[in-house]
C-alpha cells in the first residue's frame, strides 16, 4: 500500500473489534521506530512507550477491575474489563517532559501526540488497526507507570487485527479549511483559492 493510500484509508476501530494477531515483535519494532520520525521541536523525544501484552494485559484487566469496582455498575465494569482482556496489544504513550528547556511543555506534549499518530499510521500500513484513547492519569496510575508529576499519559493505543473492516465516512476537508491574506482576510476555502 503506498503512503497516500495508507493515510487516506486509515480509520479507528473500537477495541471490541480488535482481535489477534497483534503485530509480531519485528512488526512492533518497525511501528515504534516509525514514531521516531514524528515532528519533535528540539529533538527531545519527549515520550516513552510502555508496551502491554500477554500477561501485562491480564494484569491490567485485574487492576482496572479493582480500581473501578465501586465506580461502575457490575455489568458495565465486566464489559469494560472484558474489552481490555480481549485487546491483543496496548501501547501507553507517556510524556517525558524536559523542564527548563527552550522547547515549551506544550510543544513537547504535541510531539507526543504526533508520536501516537505515527504508531497508528505505521500499524495501519502493516495491515493492523487500532484506536487511540486519551487517559487522565491519577496518582495511582502515575506511580504504576513511574511517571513524574509533570508527565502524563498522552494516549493508550490498542492495536490488533480488525474482525470486520469498513470504510470510514469522511467529511470534505473544505468544510474545515479557510484561506487568509491581508487584502481578503479570512475566507472559506474554495477551489479557486487553493
Amino acid at each position: 500500500m503506498d503512503a497516500i493510500e495508507a493515510l487516506m484509508s486509515r480509520r479507528s476501530y473500537a477495541r471490541g473489534n480488535l482481535i489477534e494477531p497483534a503485530p509480531s515483535e519485528v512488526e512492533l519494532e518497525i511501528i515504534l521506530q516509525a514514531t521516531m520520525t514524528a515532528p519533535d521541536h528540539g529533538n527531545l523525544k519527549p515520550w516513552r512507550f510502555v508496551v502491554v501484552q500477554g500477561q501485562g494485559i491480564r494484569d491490567l484487566s485485574l487492576l482496572v477491575k479493582e480500581k473501578y469496582a465501586n465506580a461502575m455498575s457490575s455489568e458495565h465494569l465486566e464489559a469494560f474489563v472484558s474489552e481490555i482482556t480481549d485487546t491483543p496489544l496496548m501501547i501507553f504513550v507517556c510524556s517525558k517532559i524536559v523542564l527548563d528547556h527552550h522547547v515549551s511543555v506544550f510543544d513537547q506534549h504535541l510531539a507526543g501526540g504526533a508520536a501516537c499518530e505515527h504508531i497508528l499510521l505505521a500499524a495501519h500500513a502493516l495491515g493492523f488497526a487500532g484506536i487511540w484513547h486519551s487517559l487522565d492519569a491519577d496518582d495511582d496510575l502515575r506511580h504504576l507507570m513511574q511517571l513524574k508529576p509533570e508527565d502524563n499519559i498522552i494516549g493508550v493505543l490498542s492495536i490488533g487485527t480488525p474482525k470486520r473492516t469498513s470504510k470510514a465516512k469522511r467529511k470534505p476537508f473544505s468544510d474545515y479549511a479557510q484561506t487568509w491574506d491581508m487584502e481578503h482576510g479570512l475566507q472559506n476555502w474554495n477551489a479557486e483559492s487553493g
